[in-house]
């Protein structure tokens, strides 16, 4: 049990340690706020200008940000924008607007933005009689979908259209069957298969096995897996499924399916998408 929760907390610190470019979500100031936003409208306030924003989810959220944001909404509106955020020193909210007011707040505003590819559309929320299965939506191809933990899904998904020179490929993570933003999308711009993941498809006695790795900056990876082969002490046919996180080419954590995965990871998926190893290997776990 000990090691279990151990590898789940180093996969947690792997995952907060990955740049704002490669996340849903950013932690600053020991709050957790959205990388990404659709700017739908501008406010100037008394202390800061007031951006609202709708996430990949659709779910609307408001932020303060710099005031020269504010004199660029004509620029930005209805564009997705990378988020950058910062801690600074305003006016008080209880000075209300008074320029001769000297108390002052510290709060957490956005101190720049630059423009973000699109996002695949997400899928809604389910409710508690239909558990959300993949972070993929309907006019996405499931390629691996499991959860590690009654809290979190790990899901590949990839365009319907995937090839070796178009469509997408990405690894998503987070909290199933609610609204809050992915934790983690990889890579952030959609990018075809081949130029987002390596894998490969091997036999195994008794069975076979397939791996697919993305990865990410700061030497992480995640990698996910199936396998079925003859691991019983007596020689019985035992299936393995999860995702691995891996730093500087080592494993550092494995988190098992906790049910039974979707998955197409295999070679007629591969040889479609151009899927290949790239020179790497992968062992599955014991």
């Amino acid at each position: 049990m000990r090691s279990l929760f151990g590898s789940a907390f180093v996969a947690f610190l792997l995952v907060s340690t990955l740049p704002v470019e490669a996340q849903d979500t950013v932690t600053i100031g020991g709050e957790k706020k959205r990388a990404f936003g659709t700017a739908i409208g501008f406010r100037n306030g008394d202390t800061a200008c007031f951006v609202t924003l709708k996430d990949d989810r659709g779910i609307t959220f408001d932020e303060p940000a710099d005031f020269d944001l504010c004199a660029m909404e004509k620029s930005l509106k209805g564009k997705r924008l990378a988020l950058t955020y910062k801690t600074a020193r305003v006016m008080a909210a209880s000075c209300q607007g008074n320029p001769d007011c000297k108390k002052s707040d510290t709060i957490i505003l956005i101190a720049s933005v630059k423009p973000a590819p699109l996002a695949a559309a997400a899928p809604a929320p389910t409710t508690a009689k239909s558990a959300q299965t993949s972070f993929c939506t309907p006019t996405e191809t499931i390629i691996f979908s499991c959860r590690t933990s009654p809290a979190k899904l790990v899901s590949v998904c990839a365009s319907k259209d995937a090839a070796p020179n178009k469509g997408y490929l990405q690894y998503r993570t987070g909290k199933p069957d609610s609204g809050e933003p992915l934790d983690l999308t990889l890579p952030a711009a959609q990018v075809p298969p081949p130029q987002a993941a390596s894998g490969e498809s091997f036999a195994l006695a008794g069975g076979g096995g397939a791996w697919l790795r993305v990865s990410a900056k700061n030497n992480i990876a995640f990698v996910v897996y199936t396998g079925i082969g003859n691991w019983g002490p007596r020689g019985e046919t035992h299936e393995k499924a999860g995702v691995t996180v891996e730093r500087d080419g080592k494993a550092v954590a494995n988190l098992s399916c906790t049910g039974k995965p979707i998955s197409l990871l295999g070679p007629d998926w591969f040889a479609k998408a151009d899927i290949t190893a790239k020179g790497q290997d992968f062992d599955l776990p014991d």
